[in-house]
């Protein structure tokens, strides 16, 4: 009959399994990628988005895989995904979007390789997500020439570009053996740092000039990046005089009004004082060009802020110190758990009860020297300040007369002849006091009634 219905069982599971698999089939999932325009001049950035859709939903984020565009340069905006929705027809489809931008440096018309997108979604009826593997159609867009007379190695293509100049001296008091530090910061709105060309500077009559290594930094926002290239420029001063340093200008096609435009830095004047001691002159030359050696030796040219995780150090410190202190509390919180459970089987393992059961265990082996050894280790802690030391006391409590004087009869055998406890009193007698404590519960439950409800009786 049990064989019958575990059969029965097991043909019900079979049966519920096949129909639900039978109702589910492969999830619609594809993938798109958009330009925001097709056609731009060499330098401007598109900005690539790419949607994957699903007819189910996605069981965890999509992982957007990032491939290489010839002649151009390529970056991901590092953001969380953008989740949304479309109706086609009638039905819904979730959709999750991910941008990227490229920056063409070859003119003419190039082509963007289809995009690898990893999902997790569940086929339509079923709950769990299965790994699928998709890509985007190849795409092609059109990179224009900058305006004719226009080098495109000095070429910038941006929404806003600015000069900013910074040099370690008023130009006061100046001598020959004097070194001038410049640092000219370039900083384009909607392009890499990498895209920025260097300035070219031209030798002066004053003195020598040591251009350092560059300094890259890359800033995203919301929609876009911005570059900045930091140049550091040291001028020797050899020659006594008036001088004056050219402006600097850097042209650039402005994205928004599509034509050319120029930022600039004004021209600046050096007047430099008659320095007796050349040997000064000739060492400061050694030192700045051993400085220079020193710089073209660092391998990345690139500083950017620490980062770890997209966190960069006070976020990651926030974070450590969060993690820290609920560490903290968790640890607290578990000795305190830990410290009531040892308690409360302490108290369990001191308690009537726990020894009233040994006791019956006791009354089962009947064993004498066992059961009058439990019988008084549970009348110990039975009794508290209710009754005496003496059994006396408690059998006078259970107002069984039978049940007190059979027992007396044994107890006066054991102390008078050394002889053993009858294993069925000590059973009797196990059974009043269940009923005894029974009969007490019951009472106490009865007196709690009333004094909570004293108008019924």
């Amino acid at each position: 009959m049990v064989a019958t219905r575990l059969l029965s069982w097991i043909l019900f599971v079979l049966i519920c399994t096949t129909s639900v698999l039978a109702q589910t089939k492969p999830a619609k999932i594809w993938a798109t990628a958009t330009f925001n325009k097709s056609e731009v001049m060499l330098g401007e950035p598109i900005v690539v988005t790419v949607t994957v859709y699903t007819s189910t939903w996605f069981s965890s984020p999509p992982i957007f895989e990032e491939i290489q565009v010839k002649g151009s340069l390529m970056a991901k905006l590092e953001q969380r995904n953008s989740a949304t929705s479309v109706t086609i027809g009638r039905k819904q489809y979730p959709a999750i979007k991910q941008r990227f931008v490229i920056y063409p440096n070859v003119i003419g018309t190039n082509t963007l390789p289809g995009f690898k997108v990893t999902t997790n979604c569940p086929p339509e009826g079923g709950y769990k997500g299965e790994r699928r593997e998709i890509f985007s159609k190849e795409r092609t867009f059109n990179v224009l020439a900058p305006p004719e007379g226009i080098d495109p190695k000095s070429y910038i293509a941006a929404y806003k570009v600015s000069l900013k100049d910074q040099w370690n001296s008023n130009f006061k008091n100046l001598k020959a053996g004097d070194v001038l530090e410049r640092r000219v910061t370039i900083t384009a709105s909607g392009a890499l740092a990498a895209a920025i060309p260097p300035i070219a500077y031209d030798s002066v009559e004053f003195g020598s000039i040591y251009v350092k290594s560059p300094m890259l930094v890359n800033r995203q926002n919301r929609n876009r990046f911005s570059g900045e290239r930091t140049e550091i420029i040291n001028y020797l001063l050899e020659k006594e005089g008036d001088f004056s340093l050219p402006s600097i200008k850097v042209p650039w096609f402005n994205i928004k009004t599509k034509s050319m435009d120029t930022s600039s830095l004004d021209s600046i004047n050096l007047s430099i004082a008659a320095n007796p001691d050349l040997s000064f002159i000739l060492s400061r030359q050694k030192e700045l060009q051993n400085e220079l050696a020193e710089s073209n030796k660092q391998t990345g040219v690139t500083k950017s802020p620490f980062e770890l995780l997209g966190l960069n150090w006070w976020q990651l410190f926030i974070v450590l110190l969060l993690v820290l202190v609920a560490l903290k509390m968790v640890i607290s919180w578990g000795k305190r758990i830990n410290n009531v459970r040892i308690h409360k089987k302490n108290k369990h393992l001191d308690s009537a009860d726990y020894y009233f059961n040994i006791l019956k265990r006791s009354v089962q082996s009947e064993s004498s020297n066992d059961i009058i050894k439990d019988f008084y280790a549970w009348y110990d802690r039975y009794r508290q300040h209710e009754f005496g030391p003496q059994f006396t006391e408690f059998l006078i409590e259970l107002n069984n007369p039978t049940l007190n004087e059979l027992l007396r009869h044994d107890m006066r055998q054991i102390y008078l002849s050394n002889s053993s406890i009858k294993p069925e009193s000590m059973k009797k007698l196990v059974k009043a006091i269940e009923s005894h404590k029974s009969h007490k519960i019951k009472n106490s439950l009865k007196s709690l009634t009333q004094d909570l409800n004293p108008i019924n009786p």
